[in-house]
């Protein structure tokens, strides 16, 4: 990617809110049994993030926790451990419509306890709420709008890894080419998407259908240590209508200052492909093969890359500015490339991600230098030298210069990331 001839600054004088609002409890399916309120506080303090969401408030037993342990600190914000949540959960809308199954999962947020449970009651007659965190709902995205809405109108909306292949809003197994075709006459409401680990804005700025909605990203983390993989930093302050408003702006005053952003190639669907043969391929390489694995002919599942190009049909340049940030359109914020400081930990000291000296080895670095995020980004050269042997320090270095390889993910399985120090 080319360096910016002109440089813009990013600076902010303002409020600004480190946010990660897509998340879960240890309510629901696939994710850490430690997964609590205290967990995700501690992990959030450690990462440097401000605003987490609750994840899963439409689970009862979850719902009850929350209740009685989140203080009001602020409109439509609670607190607890130091850091700031605001309700939110997701949910996956299952329907048939124009002759296909479809798959979307879609985050909702709530300003408040008494709209959250408002939305729980609803949903209630269309799932099982205890079953899972992420309820499974035999409704189309469309009516699982206008239900929140019913409840309250302040509620938010907003279609979770837009592209993932079986459950994004664009997906190529179960998904749409726009918006419109997904939610009807209530896609006017839905003013931001979230990119998932599988793509970066930059991506998504090729779509026209997204030229008036807020780009976020999120971690979607079913653990702790998976907090803060991707992020959205607001020029807002953390209360609910804030964070609304924000959303609700994509253009020259847009309320979101930059997102942190997984390298797309490393998510597991970047790429077409096809898991049981190891096949991976560029879109070109698949479209040569009619969409069929080379392999045993089966069809590939078509990637992250492949649709966005499909739905994009224009090209917008990028640059990236010598502090890491990734520039476009003057009216689109922009955003970074982060590896996350485990996986750079683990590839400079040679061991795995989860062993003790690795979680040392973090606990050091974070407590020295004042949390993940401003290790990644915004800690001096100097001070991360200092605080780091040699190889540590050049490889954090190197990753936040963006001195990668990668090897893409394909259908379901990550791409793996070298650290060129």
């Amino acid at each position: 990617m080319p360096g910016c001839s002109a440089p813009r600054l990013n600076a902010h004088a303002g409020p600004r809110t480190v946010a990660d609002l897509h998340l879960h409890s240890r309510f629901s399916m696939s994710t850490s049994r430690g997964l609590s309120l205290a967990t995700l506080a501690s992990a959030a303090r450690e990462k440097g993030i401000d605003l987490l969401a609750t994840g899963d408030f439409t689970h009862p037993a979850w719902f009850e926790e929350l209740s009685a342990s989140l203080v009001e600190a602020g409109e439509g914000v609670y607190e607890t451990g130091g850091v700031r949540f605001v309700l939110g959960t997701e949910v996956s809308c299952i329907w048939p419509q124009a002759g296909r199954g479809r798959r979307v999962h879609l985050l909702v947020f709530a300003p408040g306890f008494d709209a959250a449970a408002g939305v729980s009651r609803a949903l209630a007659q269309h799932a099982r709420l205890e079953s899972d965190g992420r309820p499974m709902l035999k409704l189309p995205a469309r009516d699982l709008a206008a239900l929140v809405w019913d409840v309250d109108a302040a509620c938010m909306v907003i279609p979770a890894h837009i592209w993932t292949p079986w459950y994004g809003a664009y997906g190529s197994k179960s998904g749409f080419d726009s918006l419109e075709e997904c939610f009807g006459d209530m896609a006017a409401g839905i003013h931001a998407i979230e990119t998932g680990l599988s793509s970066d804005p930059a991506m998504n700025w090729l779509v026209p259908d997204l030229d008036e909605r807020s780009i976020l990203s999120f971690s979607d983390a079913h653990s702790a240590a998976n907090l803060g993989r991707e992020l959205t930093l607001f020029a807002a302050e953390a209360t609910y209508p804030a964070l609304r408003a924000a959303m609700e702006h994509p253009g020259p005053q847009a309320s979101v200052l930059e997102t942190v952003e997984f390298h797309p190639e490393h998510g597991k669907y970047h790429y077409d492909g096809h898991r049981k043969c190891g096949v991976s391929c560029t879109p070109a390489e698949s479209r040569d093969t009619r969409r069929r694995c080379p392999q045993c002919g089966r069809p590939l599942t078509l990637g992250v890359l492949h649709r966005a190009e499909n739905l994009g049909g224009r090209e917008i340049p990028a640059c990236r500015d010598s502090d890491g940030l990734v520039r476009g359109p003057a009216d689109r914020p922009p955003f970074r490339h982060l590896v996350p400081l485990r996986d750079i930990l683990s590839q400079a000291l040679g061991v795995g991600r989860g062993t003790k000296r690795i979680a040392r080895a973090y606990t050091d670095l974070v407590s020295d230098l004042g949390g993940e995020y401003r290790v990644l980004t915004e800690a001096p050269e100097a001070d991360i030298e200092a605080a780091a042997d040699g190889l540590v320090a050049s490889t954090i270095l190197a990753a936040r210069a963006g001195r990668v390889e990668i090897n893409p993910g394909y259908d379901g399985v990550y791409g793996t990331v070298t650290i060129k120090p």
